[in-house]
């Protein structure tokens, strides 16, 4: 029986090399990918090409979905943000322990990832990458293949459980090895660098930031939500979103909470208003904005259908409303 290694996977580059790197080494890949309400298109891009990736690399590939107690780890992060409000340093550690459970249910040898020393600032120094190898509770059995020249040898190649020659020894933020490495070991579906990780995003930074003002208890839908749409502040308790189209449409309902309200045109269907909070005249005169036609009826209606309230919605313009934008 081969060996097991379990690979934090991003798509990128420097992770499918670095899982390439430990599978010419005779070793049975699993491959994870930490799936959060903060990536973009919801990681579904991502997920799509890591499926690809994993049928030509022959490894087998699962999505892990992460829990709430992530959304406090992004709220007041122990080791500070990177760019914007990327907890990046506690965010490694985080998918690191959901890496070393499914090591332990899959008696696999140890963890690996893509991460190079210096290629990133704040996570990717030295010390981050000790602070990150000790808090995860990996300490001797984290892997970096790419870099591991650059670090002490770990427990898993003292003792010779790979061998450390065949490992790299890349640093900083120049990717010409890697490029070259890919093209020789005839690596094609890897994605451009970053993930599209939202957290360093201005904008949606900006509507996360409103979040964790206006709101205590936030769950993961008022994570994901934050992608869709057009998001109106109304007051501290009452947020407004609106969607742009029908492919909006159909996927935010998924997002919804149990108490949230929901507001549709009987003329013009292809957007909807979800209401988190009270309803506010204001609310009417800011969706009426949005729909086609003039003076339409407005129904408001609880996640299960119930109408619970009828009113003409009539047509303004949009810009006396652009002040309440998130």
């Amino acid at each position: 029986m081969k060996k097991k290694a379990i690979g934090l996977i991003s798509g990128g580059l420097d992770s499918i090399l670095a899982l390439q790197i430990v599978k010419e080494q005779n070793f049975e890949i699993i491959g994870i990918f930490i799936k959060t309400p903060f990536l973009s298109n919801f990681g579904e891009d991502t997920i799509k090409n890591l499926q690809k990736v994993s049928y030509e690399m022959d490894f087998k590939f699962l999505v892990i979905d992460i829990k709430e107690d992530y959304i406090e780890i992004v709220k007041n992060p122990e080791f500070g943000y990177g760019k914007n409000l990327n907890p990046c340093i506690d965010c490694h550690i985080y998918m690191l322990k959901e890496a070393k459970k499914i090591m332990e249910i899959e008696n696999a040898l140890f963890v690996f990832t893509g991460e190079v020393l210096d290629q990133r600032g704040k996570s990717q120094n030295l010390n981050a990458l000790k602070i990150i190898e000790e808090k995860s509770s990996l300490k001797g059995r984290l892997l970096r293949p790419l870099t591991a020249l650059n670090l002490p040898p770990t427990e898993v190649e003292k003792n010779g459980i790979i061998d450390r020659n065949l490992l790299l020894g890349i640093k900083g933020k120049d990717r010409k090895l890697q490029l070259y490495l890919a093209e020789k070991k005839n690596l094609k579906y890897y994605q451009t660098p970053s993930g599209g990780c939202l957290l360093t995003d201005p904008s949606f930074c900006n509507r996360l930031n409103d979040l964790f003002k206006n709101s205590e208890n936030i769950n993961l839908n008022d994570c994901y939500i934050l992608q869709i749409g057009r998001h109106f502040r109304i007051s501290p308790d009452t947020k407004l979103i609106i969607t742009r189209d029908q492919i909006e449409t159909k996927k935010i309902i998924n997002f919804c909470n149990k108490d949230d309200f929901i507001i549709i045109g009987e003329k013009n269907n292809d957007i909807i208003g979800i209401v988190k909070g009270r309803i506010y005249d204001l609310i009417f005169e800011i969706f009426g904005a949005y729909l086609k036609t003039n003076s339409d009826v407005v129904i408001v209606k609880n996640l299960n259908g119930e109408i619970l309230e009828k009113r003409i919605a009539q047509k303004m313009n949009k810009l006396n409303f652009h002040k309440y934008l998130i």
